[in-house]
């Protein structure tokens, strides 16, 4: 995390979302080392997408140039993916409504997290230790002290999004209609936990390859790890032949390629073709392990062709929500 970095939003949406992204421009501080890319408003008509070597070139330039952050876009509600690295000198932090969730893709480190911390010490008192590795997730809540130590090669994704001050701007969506019955191969997941609002989660490597090898050996598309306010939510994902076409109200989808390769066919029109869905005019892409594409709410997504295809599912509302607790003068670390 960015010290003092002020609020910043992170997926852009037109009309009255748009005068709240001007509110919170992307910042650096000047210690950080030099700027990272120009952060783009995330599309609202369709997709985006980044190759894993972009963004491995954006990992090699923070390490170079040791800037600690590079940002993929901006949204509401301080919803934003950042390609993250940690300094040695790098303060413990709280954030006053944005949540931090860590997945470690590189390297090991020592998270030290919740305990009692006062602002300006270098030392979180009471913390708990975590050594965190490749695989690793850690989710802090807002106002929990987090700070890692002992980096070796150390590299994150740092998913931000606000889970305090979260307010309805107009009705909820209506309810889907009910899903088709579940083929008989499959089975649900592990009971969904609420995020904790007062200590750190988390999730160990071992634990979270077992859940994609179950969703797997069940034909189980997916495994959530928690529920959290405005539909956020953390998904370890396979996707299945003849999976449909979709879109979501209000819902945005982040998928972070982790293994296999798939046809990414998404934007275009859905339509209905042999009664089920299909997408006419829309977009192929092949996806890899570490591509990241961003589904904006009411675009079509469907993948096909998938080879051993596993993927992280960062979901959030991006649509019908406002933060409502003003920023701290100071920027709050947010």
């Amino acid at each position: 995390m960015n010290r003092k970095v002020g609020v910043v939003a992170m997926l852009s949406l037109a009309g009255v979302l748009g005068s709240i992204l001007a509110s919170h421009p992307a910042a650096q501080t000047p210690a950080q080392g030099p700027a990272a890319p120009a952060v783009p408003n995330i599309a609202t008509d369709r997709t985006m997408f980044w190759s894993a070597a972009e963004i491995e070139s954006r990992w090699k330039e923070n390490e170079a140039l040791k800037r600690n952050n590079s940002r993929l876009f901006n949204g509401p509600t301080n919803i934003s993916a950042n390609v993250r690295i940690v300094a040695g000198e790098d303060p413990p932090l709280v954030h006053p409504t944005t949540a931090d969730l860590w997945i470690v893709t590189a390297g090991t480190a020592v998270a030290l997290t919740d305990g009692k911390w006062t602002p300006g010490t270098p030392s979180i008192a009471g913390a708990t230790r975590r050594a965190v590795k490749v695989g690793d997730v850690l989710y802090v809540p807002p106002g929990v002290p987090h700070h890692f130590s002992e980096m070796k090669g150390f590299r994150a994704w740092l998913m931000r999004f606000d889970t305090l001050g979260l307010e309805r701007t107009g009705p909820a969506p209506a309810a889907p209609a009910p899903a088709a019955p579940a083929a008989p191969a499959a089975s649900s997941a592990p009971p969904v936990p609420n995020l904790a609002t007062d200590r750190t989660m988390f999730w160990t490597a071992a634990d979270l390859e077992a859940r994609w090898k179950e969703n797997e050996s069940l034909k189980r598309i997916n495994s959530r790890i928690y529920n959290g306010p405005a539909n956020i939510s953390a998904n370890v994902r396979i996707v299945l032949d003849g999976d449909p076409p979709l879109t979501h109200v209000g819902t945005a989808d982040l998928w972070m390629v982790t293994a296999g390769t798939a046809v990414a066919r998404t934007d275009g029109e859905l339509v209905q073709s042999g009664g089920t869905n299909a997408i006419r005019n829309g977009t192929a892409r092949n996806v890899a392990a570490g591509d990241v594409l961003v589904v904006p709410p009411g675009v079509p997504h469907h993948f096909t062709d998938m080879k051993g295809f596993r993927a992280w599912l960062i979901r959030y509302d991006v649509e019908g929500w406002r933060q409502t607790i003003p920023p701290p003068a100071t920027g709050g670390g947010q």
